[in-house]
């Protein structure tokens, strides 16, 4: 992977129009927002592959429930996209994405505070807030970059910016997979490696004794809140990048 990285940096280096021109890099808006469209990237994967198992597997809920606590993040997205832009307009870059870095920070804060018997309007909320925090943060880092451009760099800055956003989800989700497997290898021994089927299935669960489903329900919720300690560090990342971003610098003053 690095190797082909490497590669392909050379590659563009070297042709007359590159897929992805390097010295647009060395603009900071174009660092903050490219890098950050990474980081919310992934958050957002982080949070979303595995808050329904949380529901599901340490609640003990429907997958219906489990699919229900993570809509409100898509809902709440949109919501703050329209209103991110108003925002942007009125104020500046810097201050919209500070305001959606500080909601990812909060959201993923009160998933570590989550446990089984707050339930899941409590997993709901934060990811309400979570997608609050994404919408102004996504929609300011794409607008950010493109009226940082010419015209003409437009296209290939804004594809750049989302390529790394699509590298974030994929970082985020194996990186909060390894989290969540290495805590469940820990502590579960041998039998860990079936540990989140046997407890997402309901049929399992209704065969286990119950101190084994206590024990198992316990692990589970212990590894996915490893997981979103490493969300909430990359919410934290995805704030400190949002203060790269050039202060009033707006839709007015591009």
């Amino acid at each position: 992977g690095i190797a082909a990285t490497a590669a392909l940096l050379v590659h563009q280096t070297t042709i007359a129009e590159p897929m992805l021109p390097l010295e647009l890099w060395r603009n900071p808006v174009i660092v903050a927002g490219s890098l950050g469209n990474c980081a919310t990237g992934a958050v957002m994967m982080g949070v979303s592959a595995f808050l329904p198992a949380y529901v599901q597997g340490a609640m003990g809920r429907s997958p219906g429930a489990g699919g229900l606590v993570l809509g409100a993040m898509s809902v709440s997205w949109d919501f703050a996209s329209l209103l991110g832009g108003r925002i942007m307009v009125r104020t500046s870059y810097r201050s919209t994405a500070l305001l959606g870095g500080t909601a990812l920070v909060a959201g993923c804060a009160m998933l570590l505070a989550l446990s089984p018997e707050r339930g899941p309007l409590w997993a709901a909320a934060g990811s309400f807030v979570i997608g609050i925090g994404m919408g102004f943060c996504s929609t300011t880092f794409i607008v950010s970059i493109q009226a940082a451009v010419p015209w003409t760099k437009r296209g290939a800055a804004t594809s750049s910016a989302m390529f790394l956003r699509f590298v974030g989800q994929a970082l985020g989700a194996a990186g909060c997979g390894a989290v969540l497997n290495a805590t469940l290898r820990a502590h579960g021994g041998p039998a860990s490696e079936r540990l989140a089927d046997r407890v997402l299935d309901a049929a399992e669960r209704a065969r286990m004794p119950p101190d084994e489903l206590a024990r198992m329900v316990g692990l589970l919720a212990r590894g996915l809140h490893n997981a979103y300690l490493l969300a909430a560090a990359l919410a934290v990342v995805s704030l400190a990048l949002a203060l790269l971003i050039p202060r009033r610098l707006s839709p007015r003053h591009a």
